[in-house]
């Protein structure tokens, strides 16, 4: 038996936790952190960072969800391609103000 839903739920949860965990030090106040005492920290405390990594944990768990249910590669859709619909980072240059992933 298995439970997707609770096990999605886990998983946005600990993308955030990790994140806290990961930046814990920079996540205390506004300005100052271990790189120095006049660092700004809004890169870090800007909510679509952790909402970032707990998307990004989510679709690890899915894909983990789908192994075991054995239903990926049956569609008969072929391999996925490259994204075609998303901004060339050569373009636009890369994206402002986050954070690595």
């Amino acid at each position: 038996k298995m439970n997707i839903d609770t096990d999605t739920q886990w998983s946005y949860w600990e993308g955030i936790k990790n994140f806290e965990s990961k930046y814990h030090d920079y996540l205390q106040t506004q300005i100052g952190n271990p790189e120095g005492p006049d660092k700004p920290n809004k890169k870090y405390y800007d909510p679509r960072e952790c909402m970032r990594s707990a998307e990004t944990t989510t679709v690890d768990r899915l894909e983990q969800s789908f192994g075991d249910l054995r239903c990926q590669k049956i569609l008969g859709l072929g391999e996925m391609g490259e994204a075609t619909n998303v901004l060339e980072s050569s373009v636009f240059g890369p994206r402002k103000g986050g954070l690595p992933v």
